[in-house]
């Protein structure tokens, strides 16, 4: 294995130090960073779409909730500022940043996120024609989110938190659920804060036992949808006609349960390498080796209990029948790794996840992304030079096994979908 050399400058390593005294949070970390004359103060929350009850959108709907709440306690204006936060699946993160001197306001409007909102009258329900306009928009812009979510769901057999009916729920979305969703998962032991920048670490950890040492530790809430694994043997192919998509489209989804491991902690350098990998073959087989696929669209999610799961959207060109391109794709992945993994290949991927870490490290956004990323899985944060590290450390045999464990026969779940008018 080939070991690249990490950060180049002392300036640019970012050590993560957890808090002590942090009262009932789930984690609390100190990120000393010279580089940049600013602190930023990031609270996530271990709860996203994937906890939506019925409506879907209430996760979202309590965020801007939960944003504007801590500003109008915090600020006395509920809109002094565009929201500072936003929704994943898995983990809800909130974003406050200012110059050094500011770090206490920072951390009291991050701790008010936790509190009950209040707003104004009105201002509460005006929020939710504004969640609509937003969904709207995104299912606009990009249709295949809803295609996904179906065949996640014919994967799993259940809506595990994902609804097919985003923009159907939109007018039964209300506030009482929302309040609800806000008092079962904004919780202190669901949720981890990660203080960045110009600071000093002492007397960072002391503000932040300041702020947050009075919460009391509770049960966290249940995250059902982790539990639910398909099984093994699924082959489940399904055929729709819809109005919704541009072109015809073979969305496919595959399931891999790392069963030997009971949390993807330890796994995480190779999978970074190893999906870059598949991901690298998989876009020039379908993409620039057959032309008829129009564009290819993938994605991964490796969950905190090593359950991980791939997704694919391939557009067809006018022409190439759904049976004929989803025969295509199975014999793609069947035959991905008939060429062995080799050391150059390994080399490239490693190489490239070091440079993206590398300019990660030189701007706030791209140290933000590196920090949450973990820790919205709720694992201790890895900074872009510890991420480094890690890649370092990962063998080749480790990333050679990732792969030839993904690509194993499992749970797959297909939809072709035909566009009609």
């Amino acid at each position: 294995m080939g070991i690249f050399p990490a950060l180049n400058t002392t300036a640019l390593a970012q050590d993560i130090f957890p808090v002590t005294d942090k009262g009932g949070l789930h984690g609390a970390y100190i990120v000393p960073i010279e580089d940049f004359d600013r602190v930023d103060v990031q609270l996530i929350v271990l709860s996203g779409a994937y906890d939506d009850p019925n409506p879907s959108g209430t996760a979202h709907l309590t965020e801007h909730l939960a944003a504007f709440s801590a500003d109008s306690t915090v600020l006395r204006k509920a809109r002094e500022r565009d929201i500072n936060a936003k929704t994943f699946n898995a983990a809800t993160v909130y974003t406050n940043a200012g110059q050094p001197a500011d770090l206490e306001k920072l951390l009291r409007l991050s701790r008010a996120v936790l509190d009950t909102p209040k707003l104004p009258d009105g201002f509460a329900q005006s929020e939710i024609d504004i969640v609509e306009r937003e969904t709207f928009l995104r299912e606009r812009q990009y249709p295949s989110r809803w295609l996904t979510r179906l065949v996640l769901q014919d994967l799993y057999e259940t809506p595990r938190g994902r609804a097919n009916n985003t923009v159907d729920d939109l007018p039964n979305l209300n506030l009482a659920t929302a309040y609800q969703f806000h008092k079962d998962h904004y919780v202190p032991s669901n949720v981890t804060v990660i203080v960045s920048g110009k600071i000093d670490r002492d007397e960072a950890a002391e503000l932040v036992t300041q702020v947050f040492g009075d919460t009391a530790r509770s049960t966290p809430p249940a995250k059902p949808w982790l539990d639910q694994k398909p099984l093994l043997t699924l082959r489940s192919i399904k055929h729709i006609n819809t109005n919704r998509l541009p072109r015809d489209t073979v969305q496919f989804a595959k399931f891999i349960d790392f069963e030997d491991h009971p949390s993807s902690f330890e796994l995480q350098g190779a999978f970074f390498i190893a999906v870059d990998i598949l991901n690298t073959r998989l876009e020039n087989a379908l993409h620039f080796n057959d032309v008829r696929f129009l564009g290819v669209d993938m994605d991964w999610y490796f969950a905190t209990n090593a359950d991980l799961e791939m997704t694919l959207s391939v557009e067809l060109m006018p022409g190439f029948a759904l049976g004929e391109a989803h025969r295509n794709l199975r014999t793609t992945m069947k035959l991905l790794l008939r060429e062995p993994i080799g050391a150059e290949e390994i080399k490239r991927s490693r190489q490239k996840a070091i440079v993206n870490a590398q300019h990660a490290s030189r701007t706030p956004s791209g140290i933000h992304g590196f920090l949450k990323n973990l820790a919205a899985d709720g694992f201790p944060p890895f900074s872009p030079s510890r991420f480094i590290d890690l890649i370092n450390a990962t063998t080749d045999q480790e990333v050679i096994d990732f792969a030839d464990k993904v690509m194993q026969p499992s749970a797959t779940a297909t939809i072709l979908a035909k566009k009609v008018d």
